[in-house]
């Protein structure tokens, strides 16, 4: 395991890293240190995330954004979209570690969306990070984002079928999505063969991990798109959600 202590302003961060990331220069990276504590202290005055605790917010938002690594698929330039990003994970985390990346982050909360914007213009990084505001439901049928990225990522709750069907339309024919999901993944997936099927993709890996402090087991769910989805999906705003795919 790799461990390490930092401080920034009044906030001590400690790590506890699996050896499958070796290319951990995150460790000493000052701006995911910078991006954490703008969170929380814009979280003082806005509800950007539920999570306070300094250690617990490098835990669970910067360790947890960054388990992506271990897929392999930002190891080359890519253009990325994060579905359903809040307050920017794990998107901007990712896109940090790995500034080759052309990163949209797209959620549907207007507030957030102007935090994001004053993040990425105060830190000059709008030439490879952009910011959506609206539905997945909605952009998933444009014609700027439909079908063109390489990877679509999301950490949003939702069942199985809902996050496959608001993810996918956005990834190009042979691209993948990467799920951040909790301990029932394995059987989602199980369960999900039809639901992939439906939406014209497959199930490459389902891969577990744990994050200091929590016990239970989290999952990264690893998808590849096998061909252009039929032009109905995704539904209409809301019906992924309350009529899922079976």
């Amino acid at each position: 395991m790799i461990e390490a202590n930092a401080q920034i302003n009044n906030y001590t961060y400690s790590y506890n890293i699996k050896t499958f990331m070796t290319k951990s220069t995150f460790i000493h990276s000052p701006e995911l240190h910078h991006f954490l504590n703008t969170v929380l202290e814009t979280n003082r005055t806005m509800n950007l995330t539920s999570v306070r605790d300094p250690q617990q917010a490098w835990n669970k938002h910067i360790i947890d954004s960054l388990q992506g690594l271990q897929t392999g698929l930002f190891d080359n330039p890519a253009r990325v979209i994060d579905i359903g990003t809040g307050a920017g994970f794990p998107g901007i985390p990712l896109a940090l570690e790995k500034p080759e990346l052309q990163m949209t982050l797209l959620d549907s909360t207007a507030k957030k969306c102007a935090f994001l914007e004053s993040y990425i213009q105060n830190q000059n990084l709008t030439n490879r990070i952009k910011v959506l505001l609206g539905r997945a439901e909605e952009w998933g049928h444009s014609h700027l984002h439909r079908a063109q990225y390489d990877v679509a990522i999301t950490r949003a709750l939702g069942s199985f079928s809902e996050v496959c069907e608001l993810t996918l339309p956005f990834v190009k024919k042979g691209g993948h999505a990467i799920l951040w999901r909790g301990k029932d993944a394995p059987a989602e997936t199980q369960q999900g063969v039809k639901v992939l099927s439906t939406l014209c993709a497959r199930l490459v890996s389902c891969e577990s991990y744990q994050l200091p402090g929590h016990e239970l087991d989290y999952h990264l769910v690893v998808l590849r798109k096998a061909k252009s989805l039929p032009g109905r999906y995704p539904r209409k705003v809301g019906v992924p959600k309350k009529e899922p795919l079976e």
